[in-house]
């Protein structure tokens, strides 16, 4: 039987978390005229995010990200990086973690959760509207654009948290968006992130946050977005599966 989660140490964070958070926002709109919304983001985002993780006891832990090409390592080359999704926390945890600072393909309904979405608009993560295949076209579109530019992104191909944390299918959109702009895909294996914080529940517990980082795949050497899309899904299995 898995102990309770805890219940006053969270609630008091939260309650700490959600005010700096509202302020650091503040502060980083104030900065973007002179800095850009990014590299405001980036100098705000950091210290809140460590301070958060320290007070919620989360310890993150990256795995195999010096086995990557000196390419990818060093940002010369631009990459997609998709990865398992079971936490509300992944996307701040995994940026954070990466020392690439990539950006995430985010669903357009998150632009409207206030503070939040202000948040997601300023970092320059790129929304998607999967209701809506002109505009998602337009905004991967965007996104082939950003990373010939130069920046990298991450992506839960999934497209929701899991549940119990079996791997969903994958959706096409990064690996379509891959083969346009001619990056490898990077996978991520995520373990913790269902102890830290799950579907359904506020109560941030302790725990360790480990991201294994796998063997890139490039685009050139598939013969199509399926079997990019299938390879990358066992790719992620696997690394998720790590002892």
């Amino acid at each position: 039987m898995s102990s309770p989660r805890p219940f006053l140490r969270p609630l008091l964070v939260w309650l700490f978390a959600g005010p700096w958070m509202a302020v650091l926002t503040l502060g980083g709109f104030l900065l973007a005229p002179f800095l850009g919304g990014a590299r405001a983001f980036w100098l705000v985002a950091p210290l809140y995010l460590r301070q958060v993780k320290v007070l919620f006891g989360i310890r993150c832990r990256l795995e195999g990200w010096e086995n990557l090409p000196d390419d990818i390592r060093s940002g010369l080359r631009p990459a997609i990086f998709v990865g398992n999704h079971t936490s509300l926390l992944d996307p701040p945890l995994v940026i954070t973690t990466l020392p690439c600072r990539p950006v995430f393909l985010a669903k357009k309904e998150l632009a409207f959760i206030p503070v939040l979405g202000w948040i997601i608009w300023l970092a320059g993560f790129i929304f998607i509207d999967r209701r809506n295949r002109l505009r998602s076209l337009a905004s991967l579109k965007d996104a082939a654009r950003r990373i010939r530019e130069g920046q990298s992104l991450a992506a839960f191909p999934e497209g929701t948290r899991s549940l119990d944390g079996h791997l969903l299918p994958f959706k096409k959109g990064a690996f379509a968006l891959a083969l346009k702009s001619g990056v490898p895909i990077v996978p991520l294996g995520i373990r913790g992130g269902r102890e830290v914080l799950p579907k359904g529940t506020w109560r941030v517990a302790p725990a360790e946050y480990r991201l294994r980082v796998g063997t890139p795949l490039y685009p050139g050497d598939f013969a199509n977005l399926e079997a990019l899309r299938a390879t990358a899904a066992r790719a992620v299995e696997a690394l998720v599966s790590f002892p």
